[in-house]
């Protein structure tokens, strides 16, 4: 591919105004994008399901056998983050949801005129990111309440529910949809860098679940800034050594977000679609 340059131009007065403009527009145009393909609605039903589903499958089975757990699985335990397991799927959904957001358009060739449209191409990664973040938030909150509720439900069949005035819950509940928010920004990282839905979609799998497979080989000290590690620690309320406080993982999963979109931002600037 052929290097693009752009002309740098001077700082004059208004254009923070104008920046601000066609950020608005890039919105607009990446929210009509999204809304419009059934896929996008698709993939919000599959994610508020398969999260449910599998957060209620762990919650029975751990509630099965509790009486079977060691005494140090007992002061462990943590009835909330059992609830919120489902959140590494909806991750999953939702993140290959956003790069293919990006991909898609290198694949039809669409990018093209996006990029025609609005030559400033990091605002324009910048908006897909946005919009898809903003599109993820509301799905995993709604999601969290319903599996949280459920799960609890379950629990108290054997007194171990606990309630949103629980210490850590709620802020559980909110953190892990915005820990989902940051894993999207990353996924349209993920989707400017690569381009091709298949090598993305494979590289934010191995992010989230490989992380958490393979990282147990790593030591616990580093283990937990794995981002799959950092996503379950988002929803974590007792925490276990190696695991993150919750605030510190969203720092974490932000520092992804951003490395990801600046390297998608980077090459998009250097090299044509």
């Amino acid at each position: 591919m052929s290097v693009s340059t752009y002309p740098t131009t001077p700082a004059l007065p208004g254009r923070a105004t104008n920046m601000t403009t066609n950020f608005s527009r890039i919105l607009k145009g990446e929210w009509t994008k999204v809304r419009t393909l059934p896929s996008t609605w698709r993939t919000a039903v599959f994610a508020l399901v398969f999260s449910i589903g599998t957060g209620a499958v762990l919650v029975i089975s751990q509630a099965s056998q509790w009486h079977t757990m060691t005494p140090a699985q007992h002061a462990t335990f943590d009835a909330t983050s059992c609830s919120l397991f489902g959140i590494m799927i909806a991750a999953v959904l939702l993140g290959s949801l956003a790069l293919r957001s990006v991909t898609a358009e290198y694949a039809s060739g669409m990018i093209r005129s996006t990029f025609t449209a609005m030559p400033t191409r990091r605002l324009v990664l910048a908006g897909k990111a946005a919009i898809v973040a903003a599109f993820a938030f509301p799905v995993v909150l709604v999601s969290n309440f319903v599996a949280f509720e459920i799960g609890q439900r379950i629990f108290a069949a054997k007194h171990l529910q606990v309630t949103l005035g629980h210490p850590g819950v709620l802020t559980a509940i909110i953190f892990g949809a915005v820990a989902v928010s940051l894993i999207a920004v990353i996924g349209v990282g993920l989707g400017g860098v690569i381009r091709h839905t298949a090598g993305a979609t494979a590289a934010m799998a191995v992010v989230i679940v490989g992380g958490v497979t393979f990282g147990q080989l790593l030591p616990a000290s580093l283990r937990g800034y794995l981002p799959g590690t950092a996503l379950q620690a988002a929803v974590t309320v007792h925490r276990s050594p190696g695991i993150l406080t919750p605030g510190t993982a969203i720092v974490v999963l932000g520092v992804y977000a951003a490395i990801a979109l600046a390297a998608a931002s980077i090459r998009a600037s250097h090299r044509d679609a």
